[in-house]
This record gives structure tokens, C-alpha cells and sequence, in this order.
């Protein structure tokens, strides 16, 4: 996992220059969209799993919820702590370089976007997911299996871990379910320019829920 910060922490400054986070408008405003027909309710504290330099976080906070984001790449925080000031977040946003399994208190959403490959153990982190949010809380995780090996230095710093490359829909889907998710379902969200997934990958989303 060392190696995978230190990844993160080196791509921080020209992330949002990559795609998925380097959203147009027309592709901020279908993200918008999509996120809002799939959580059934818009208020409430959602953690935002992997947030990275916070371009979803962003997006999900006009929503209307209060969002923290979480990231073990302290670069990463603290180019989302500067977008959120530069665009004028209120204090229902906020950041902190934190892994997953070290977070507290209770929420009522969750989103997480790549983060699955990135960690040894799903399910452990299903667990801790289910311990910290409500009842009724709906987790969207979006989630991608890759042309191929991964390039560039991702190979060195993921290579190691099980999921590298990403994981099969299925695989995930028997995971949330194993940890207490019964109501989870996936679709594809490939081939949309609209949400910029149009290259050659897979890119799933997840619904997930008690």
C-alpha cells in the first residue's frame, strides 16, 4: 500500500487532468444527474471512499449532502481542500487523508470511485463500511476492469495486489452481498462519452444496500 500512496501522492498536482476527473460542464451535469437518481434521498453526511483531489465529492455536495471525503494520499487531500475553497464549499464539505478502515461516526451515503482494486481485502472493507452507516444507507462505488494490464507505473505499484487490473462485476457483487449488503446490483456505465468511460475499459456501477 506504500508504494500506492506514493503513486497518488506524485499524480496529485496533474490529476484532474486525467480522464474521468477532468470533467467538461455537459459531463459535471450527467454525473449530477446519474448520482441523483441513484441515491434515493439527498441529505444526510455521505463519506466519500478514495476522494482523491475531490472533483465527486464536489459534485455530490451540490446534491445536497454533506459530504467527507477520505484519502490516504495527503497530496491528494489537499488539492481537494484548495477546489473546495476555490469554489466556495460551504462547511458541509471537508477532507482528510485517512484510511478507510480508521474512519468513525455514522453515515447516511456512501461513494467510492476505483477504490476496490486498491485494497487487499473487499470484504474487509465492506465490514467497516456496513459498521459506520445507517440502515438505509445506499452505497454507490463505481468501479473499472481495464484493457489489459494496467500501464505506466500503476504496474509497479499495484501489481501486487489481488485486484489489479480490477475485479469481475460478479466478484464484487458476491463480496457486498457475503458482508451484509443482500440488495446490491450493477450495470454498465461503458461507452459514454456523457460520463467520459468512452475508451476501451469497463466501467461498472454498483448499488449497494442492506
Amino acid at each position: 500500500m506504500t508504494n500506492l500512496v506514493a503513486h497518488w501522492d506524485r499524480r496529485a498536482e496533474s490529476y484532474d487532468a486525467t480522464p474521468g476527473n477532468s470533467l467538461s460542464p455537459e459531463q459535471a451535469a450527467a454525473w449530477g444527474a446519474l448520482l441523483a437518481e441513484v441515491y434515493p434521498v439527498h441529505t444526510g453526511r455521505l463519506l466519500d471512499i478514495g476522494c482523491g483531489t475531490g472533483t465527486y465529492s464536489l459534485l455530490i455536495a451540490e446534491l445536497g449532502f454533506d459530504v467527507h471525503g477520505v484519502d490516504t494520499s495527503e497530496r491528494m487531500v489537499e488539492r481537494a481542500r484548495a477546489k473546495a475553497l476555490e469554489r466556495g464549499a460551504g462547511p458541509g464539505v471537508s477532507f482528510s487523508t485517512l484510511p478507510a478502515q480508521d474512519i468513525s461516526g455514522q453515515y447516511d451515503a456512501v461513494f467510492s470511485r476505483n477504490v476496490l482494486w486498491t485494497v487487499a481485502d473487499p470484504g474487509r472493507l465492506a465490514e467497516t463500511v456496513r459498521e459506520h452507516t445507517t440502515e438505509s444507507a445506499v452505497w454507490i462505488a463505481v468501479e473499472t476492469m481495464w484493457d489489459g494490464h494496467p500501464r505506466g507505473d500503476f504496474r509497479e505499484a499495484g501489481k501486487d495486489l489481488p485486484g489489479f487490473g480490477g475485479w469481475h462485476p460478479n466478484v464484487l457483487r458476491d463480496v457486498f452481498t457475503r458482508h451484509g449488503f443482500a440488495r446490491t446490483t450493477w450495470s454498465s456505465i461503458s461507452n459514454r462519452p456523457d460520463l467520459a468511460t468512452q475508451d476501451r475499459d469497463v466501467h461498472v456501477l454498483f448499488r449497494v444496500s442492506r
